[in-house]
């Protein structure tokens, strides 16, 4: 779950909730969200054994973590909510940018334009699909240079097996582990460990 009992646990748990718009952040599914001023929210939703795991101390190593990482770093890190029902756990987050969450999170992660984004040494170096408007057609490869072909897109880059919703539409996504399941929403289902996750692109507009 993301470093909350221990590392294990708390990677999965830190995926964090949007806050406020309950209808949006109704996940059943970790989701990260990128928020359009750049702030990301995050939901993480995960199976728990309520015999082992007690609910307040929990909650209370979460609340710990985010002080002592605001007092570490000066970031802008907020618990929104926690809550532990039959069995499954569900953690509510903010992060004020994509630095906090990576930093709070242990999980390399960014978000801005194509053009920043090689800038900070992300070479876009891998297979890439479009992603057609009717999104029960057959994945179509793209080139490296199309993906680039607009340097005011936006992309999020993101090594973990986890949803990704970003405030536009997807154009091209990297990855064979990879499924849009709607216009802003992309699903990494990698059969690896989040630690072994690969780098994911996923680009809008």
């Amino acid at each position: 779950m993301k470093r909350i009992i221990c590392t294990a646990l708390f990677v999965a748990l830190c995926m964090g909730l949007l806050t406020g718009c309950s209808k949006k952040t109704d996940v059943d599914t970790s989701t990260v969200f990128i928020e359009k001023k750049g702030n990301i929210v995050s939901v993480d939703v995960e199976s728990l054994d309520k015999e082992y795991y007690d609910e307040e101390e929990l909650e209370g190593y979460i609340t710990q973590h985010v002080l002592d990482y605001a007092d570490e770093s000066g970031g802008d890190v907020e618990k929104v909510s926690f809550a532990v029902e039959e069995g499954t756990a569900k953690l509510q987050m903010k992060y004020g940018s994509y630095e906090d969450y990576s930093g709070f999170n242990g999980i390399e992660f960014y978000s801005g334009t194509v053009l920043t984004a090689q800038a900070q040494g992300y070479d876009f170096e891998t297979g890439f699909y479009s992603v057609p408007d009717d999104l029960e057609e057959a994945k179509k490869s793209a080139s490296k240079e199309d993906v680039l072909a607009d340097d005011d897109s936006k992309v999020a880059v993101i090594k973990a097996n986890v949803n990704v919703r970003v405030p536009g539409k997807v154009l091209f996504v990297s990855g064979e582990d990879t499924e849009v399941l709607d216009k802003n929403t992309v699903s990494i289902t990698g059969s690896e460990t989040a630690e072994e996750a690969s780098l994911t692109y996923i680009v809008y507009k």
